[in-house]
């Protein structure tokens, strides 16, 4: 099976990053710096788990990889749209599509340039990121990967993956239910990224303020009303379950989107609790919870991408 990978930050670098060690054809789209130390001293992968260092193919033109039987999408989800027209070379008939993003929407963007035929349901549950040009971090628990077809059969193509993950020593999941499992995941980091990033905290210290915590609980029970709502079939006690596995995390973790505003990154805001609202509008739920993490992250968003309008105090006079 030839793989390629879209984006080799934290989740791309890691998984793709065992992909390669266990052997398997896999292919890199990566850019800037993070490219050029690839290509002169491969990628390096640090981990609680042990670490290693593999050479890797890596390229800023997707046309150096052509098509590939399964491409893992790993961009950062404002990018979706751009880096699915980039990766058109890499897409046949046959090629799978698999995101591992953060927020529910990726998956119908990328069905909207390559068709429902060709795209699977999927999400990573890890804690990694870019520590420097490449370089990837991880702590925790292993990486762990769940996917699915979107009707919920069991195919003869997820069930190839599935070997290819586990013979390369990823904990993977094919789920029956993929939708419950995104829109779970969904409800975890938009009360973990939105409450801490809006708090500036790591996760230990906004669960152990008595109301940040509230916050973060109520965040996180406004996308378990729209969820179900919207017909997402959610567990019972998933709000409890989503609490327990952050209390599980280093008290220390800083999810990513706060990483990004310490370092004046853009975030993915309109992904997590802008998704929230906007679809809390499409559906008739009050979100406001949300609403003002939303609210307030955005216009952290919007004086990082434009750093000249928030220098112009004069103008809001």
């Amino acid at each position: 099976m030839k793989i390629g990978v879209m984006g080799t930050g934290g989740v791309g670098g890691y998984f793709g990053g065992l992909l390669v060690r266990a052997g398997f054809d896999t292919h890199f789209v990566a850019r800037g710096k993070h490219l050029r130390t690839i290509q002169e001293e491969g990628l390096q992968v640090i981990s609680d788990q042990g670490n290693f260092r593999v050479r890797i193919h890596a390229t800023a033109e997707p046309d150096e990889i052509g098509p590939v039987d399964l491409l893992l999408f790993c961009v950062k989800s404002y990018d979706t749209k751009d880096a699915a027209r980039l990766v058109s070379a890499m897409v046949e008939e046959e090629t799978v599509i698999m995101s591992l993003q953060n927020g529910i929407d990726n998956i119908e963007k990328l069905i909207e340039r390559y068709g429902d035929d060709r795209v699977i349901g999927g999400t990573s549950f890890i804690e990694a990121s870019l520590a420097s040009p490449g370089m990837i971090a991880q702590t925790g628990k292993p990486g762990r990967i769940a996917f699915g077809e979107l009707s919920g059969e069991r195919t003869d193509r997820t069930e190839a993956i599935l070997r290819v993950f586990q013979e390369a020593g990823i904990d993977a999941e094919l789920s029956p239910d993929i939708s419950r499992v995104l829109w779970s995941k969904f409800l975890f980091i938009c009360g973990v990224h939105g409450v801490c990033t809006v708090s500036r905290s790591p996760l230990g210290m906004a669960l152990s303020f008595p109301e940040t915590r509230e916050l973060l609980e109520g965040v996180m029970r406004e996308v378990e009303v729209l969820a179900r709502a919207r017909g997402i079939a959610m567990a019972e006690g998933v709000v409890e379950d989503s609490i327990a596995l952050a209390e599980s995390y280093n008290k220390k973790f800083k999810p990513s989107m706060l990483r990004d505003l310490e370092w004046r990154r853009s975030m993915e805001i309109e992904a997590l609790n802008g998704k929230v609202v906007a679809l809390g509008k499409q559906t008739g739920v009050p979100t406001p919870l949300n609403q003002a993490i939303a609210a307030c992250l955005k216009l952290e968003n919007h004086k990082i991408l434009n750093p000249l309008w928030a220098c112009q105090l004069d103008d809001f006079a």
